[in-house]
């Protein structure tokens, strides 16, 4: 397996990542068998079965509710093989801190992610959620990480964001190491603009996404009634596969298209156990044909309102909820 290396940071790192939300909280569609966080000591089994498979980007946040804990345990006398990458919150109640409070939230985050992980630096610090807000206080933002990587707490500067205005408007600041970016088959828009001037001042490009939160899966037959253009364009895309005869999931197919991009370092893939591992893995090493290829970049869409999985929140927390009343009826029922 050809490792990429990640822009300016010099790192080398495998196509996949390991994203860990869905080892810390509960995420994405409320599928039967596929949602749910697994115990922490299956998730620390998860954690080392893709460093033994040469996963070495590991990618976690405070926000990702016990994952970075787990990750703690599970890098006990290997932390040295990871590449670890965790993010701080800025925001408070919707809105993003000024000044001091930033100063104070960033470098009281960077402590306690620390601790959590119990390691005294990561390799790339990431600020969650990117805005223009945060912009507007760049060179506050440059001052903080700067001290942070004297320190030897942080090496590099990283960004999570969403859509391609701010990505642009990041780069034109050349504030980061790394961007953490949304990309996939149905969300093709950075390619467009970011990619180019990301690799232009060869900054590294980590892709989040690349199931758009398991839409890309059979787990779109479970997306709320709103949403059915995308579960629509989730059925074109699972024919296509079909028909062309490649011998690739659905998942591994999103994951390939993904990795057919050169100007991306690693796409990260949510997994909640060593089985689904697997299967993610396999599409490391799958290539797609060129008409393929082809066919799924013609399934893009543009529609802000369907990419933004922020937009979906509610209805999927209601269809969770639908789904736990409903096991819990069924345990009264038997249970009688």
């Amino acid at each position: 397996m050809n490792y990429r290396t990640l822009g300016r940071t010099g790192l080398s790192v495998f196509p996949l990542a390991l994203g860990t939300v869905e080892l810390g909280m509960d995420y994405g569609i409320p599928a039967p068998g596929a949602y749910g966080r697994p115990s922490a000591s299956a998730a620390e089994r998860v954690v080392r079965a893709a460093l033994d498979a040469g996963i070495n980007l590991i990618d976690t946040a405070q926000a990702y509710g016990e994952s970075e804990a787990i990750l703690g345990n599970a890098l006990r006398g290997r932390r040295d093989q990871a590449v670890l990458a965790t993010k701080v919150t800025v925001q408070r109640e919707g809105r993003t801190l000024r000044g001091d409070a930033l100063r104070r939230a960033m470098w009281e985050g960077l402590e306690n992610s620390l601790r959590a992980l119990q390691t005294d630096y990561v390799d790339i610090w990431q600020i969650h959620n990117v805005d223009s807000d945060l912009l507007a206080q760049s060179e506050l933002v440059a001052e903080i990480f700067e001290q942070a990587r004297a320190s030897g707490a942080v090496r590099w500067r990283g960004g999570s964001l969403y859509g391609s205005r701010v990505p642009r408007a990041a780069l034109a600041l050349d504030l980061f190491d790394t961007l953490q970016v949304t990309y996939s088959l149905l969300d093709q828009r950075l390619a467009d603009q970011v990619f180019p001037a990301a690799a232009a001042q060869s900054v590294g490009i980590l892709v989040r996404s690349i199931l758009l939160q398991g839409v890309l899966t059979e787990r779109a037959e479970y997306l709320p009634a709103r949403l059915e253009p995308l579960r629509a364009r989730a059925r074109r895309f699972r024919e296509l596969v079909v028909a062309s005869g490649c011998g690739l999931t659905p998942a591994q197919a999103a994951i390939a298209f993904g990795l057919a991009e050169p100007r991306i370092g690693s796409v990260l893939v949510g997994v909640r156990t060593e089985s689904e591992l697997r299967e993610n893995l396999a599409a490391a090493t799958a290539s797609l044909s060129p008409d393929l290829l082809a066919e799924l970049r013609q399934l893009r869409l543009d529609d802000p309102e369907l990419l933004n999985p922020s937009t979906w929140q509610a209805d999927l927390a209601a269809l969770a909820r639908n789904r736990e009343e409903r096991e819990e009826e069924r345990e009264k029922t038997s249970g009688q």
